[in-house]
């Protein structure tokens, strides 16, 4: 397994995944990998050669090697979009050998705190120190762990068509990978338009998130995850 670096979303954390492949002739091959910044270094293992293989994002393949001799290694960098998907389990790792097609979903592993210049592990940004996020595509990653402790976003009018992606919302919870602005606009807490000052509460991952439309924003299932949050509605 590579060794986790800092996170694709927030400073403070880190994203580590791993996929098993299997396929054509009872063939196998293990991926694994690490998210900094928008930045995916990644390690294939197999047995023999390989002509090439590739991420499926969203319906796109993203070459990682092009022939492949294991251990195959590399670094490929992915857009905001597609380093959501990866984190969701939206993502499958496929290698071509002459043996015919090996496949496998990618999965995320752990989320770890970054370690800084002087070694120790980086801290989340204390509650009540301004606001945690201040645009429309502001995640709440960053404060993953802190449940029960509460933080304001502000959300500036007239900017939607910068609105982020949102897992959840069918219920209480949100997937803390979902942009907080967005997310309130479903609760009625804040109008599309007029933006505004949101409070959020931090909660732990909940085992699946259930998609919906409201006011104008839809969001998306989503499975387990390892941090979530909720509007507070006396914001």
């Amino acid at each position: 397994m590579l060794a986790l670096a800092s996170g694709a979303h927030a400073s403070g954390d880190s994203f580590g995944f791993s996929a098993s492949l299997a396929g054509a002739a009872k063939g196998h091959a293990t991926f694994a990998a690490t998210l900094a910044g928008r930045s995916l270094a990644w390690k294939l293992t197999f047995a023999g050669r390989a002509t090439s293989a590739e991420l499926v994002v969203a319906k796109l393949g993203i070459s990682l090697c092009r022939p492949c001799s294991s251990p195959a290694r590399g670094k490929v960098v992915l857009n905001a979009a597609q380093a959501l998907l990866l984190e969701h389990g939206k993502t499958t790792a496929r290698l071509h050998t002459k043996s015919g097609v090996l496949t496998g979903k990618v999965e995320l592993l752990a989320v770890t705190g970054q370690t800084n210049s002087a070694g120790t592990t980086a801290t989340e940004p204390a509650a009540g120190s301004g606001p945690s996020g201040s645009s429309w595509t502001a995640t709440a990653v960053s404060l993953r762990g802190q449940s029960g402790n509460r933080f304001e976003f502000v959300c500036p009018p007239n900017v939607s068509a910068t609105a982020g992606p949102v897992w959840g919302g069918g219920g209480e919870y949100f997937t803390d990978t979902s942009a907080v602005c967005p997310a309130a606009v479903m609760t009625g807490d804040i109008l599309l338009q007029g933006g505004g000052l949101v409070v959020i509460e931090i909660r732990p991952g909940q085992p699946s998130y259930f998609g919906t439309t409201s006011n104008g924003i839809t969001s998306q299932a989503s499975g387990a995850t390892p941090g979530s949050f909720v509007v507070v509605h006396d914001s």
